[in-house]
């Protein structure tokens, strides 16, 4: 079993289902490694998770074979590990290539930043802040138990202190504190990023043709806020969810519904007069295996 940080799950639990979901997303993405076979983990990376399904990107045509044959066995990992009460994941598909969005520019992963140790007991306390530690600890009536919240509550103080000193600031949405680099404290980006996709859905859901950086210039316009979130990455990774969302409700053969068109400019980033039924049958085609029905092949 994979090991939780169970504040943190809770903490993000409470931020609604949605959210919870894409934490728990995040959680099989990085700890891939521990949930499958070694062998399987090199040759099959997880993308992401969509209305139950696992999307994974395959190193062979061969793999992608094999798949079928140990799928069951890590749909069963991956539920025993995060399915809290329903599955997480129902069944793997292969992902199409424009949702791999970091596959083209691996990631070099730099070294650990070096953290000085802080003595937080040469950090000297006002008598006004060491009072106010006091009087909190006074609520405890067990005399051992009080000594030890007030060294705790001293502790905290003398660190608030320092962050302080040190140019960390009060969350935009909460009175948490952060880092000088920050605008969000963790639990607060991360519902802050939720809002920013739900901003992109609709964004991408009324002009579905539109360019990556035309619906960032949208996005930042609407919510400044998210700069250093708003990434190149992020928006396409909207996109890719819309598609997928839309593709769940657009039946195989189905190529002039609202919803089948829409998919076709979301994917090519088409507007809708430059539709041709070329564009629109051979786009359908490329995303079948996200459709709500998939097409029959007959046997061989």
């Amino acid at each position: 079993m994979i090991d939780f940080d169970l504040t943190l799950h809770e903490q993000i639990r409470a931020l609604g289902t949605a959210a919870y979901k894409k934490f728990l997303c995040s959680e099989v993405i990085r700890n891939w490694s521990k949930l499958v076979d070694e062998s399987i983990a090199a040759q099959i990376v997880p993308v992401t998770i969509e209305h139950g399904v696992l999307f994974v990107d395959a190193q062979s045509s061969a793999v992608k074979d094999q798949l079928k044959f140990f799928a069951e066995e890590i749909i069963d990992t991956i539920n025993e590990n995060f399915g809290r009460g329903e599955p997480l994941v129902k069944e793997i598909r292969i992902a199409k290539g424009f949702q791999i969005v970091d596959k083209l520019k691996p990631k070099k992963i730099s070294e650990p930043v070096q953290v000085e140790e802080i003595d937080l007991e040469q950090i000297t306390l006002t008598d006004a802040e060491t009072k106010h530690c006091e009087e909190q600890a006074q609520r405890v009536s067990d005399e051992k138990l009080r000594q030890t919240v007030l060294m705790t509550l001293l502790t905290q103080a003398r660190l608030k202190k320092f962050r302080l000193a040190n140019g960390w600031h009060k969350c935009a949405k909460c009175s948490t504190l952060c880092q000088p680099q920050e605008t969000f404290c963790e639990v607060c980006r991360i519902k802050e990023r939720d809002s920013m996709i739900e901003e992109l859905f609709r964004i991408f859901y009324d002009e579905p043709w539109l360019k990556t950086w035309d619906a960032q210039k949208i996005l930042l316009e609407r919510m400044p806020h998210m700069r250093r979130e708003c990434l190149p990455e992020a928006v396409e990774s909207a996109r890719t969810s819309l598609i997928q969302r839309i593709a769940s409700h657009v039946r195989y053969g189905d190529d002039n519904s609202p919803d089948a068109l829409k998919l076709v400019m979301l994917e090519k980033r088409l507007p809708p007069d430059k539709l041709t039924p070329t564009i629109i049958k051979r786009a359908l085609s490329d995303l079948q295996f996200n459709l709500a029905e998939l097409p029959k092949f007959p046997r061989k």
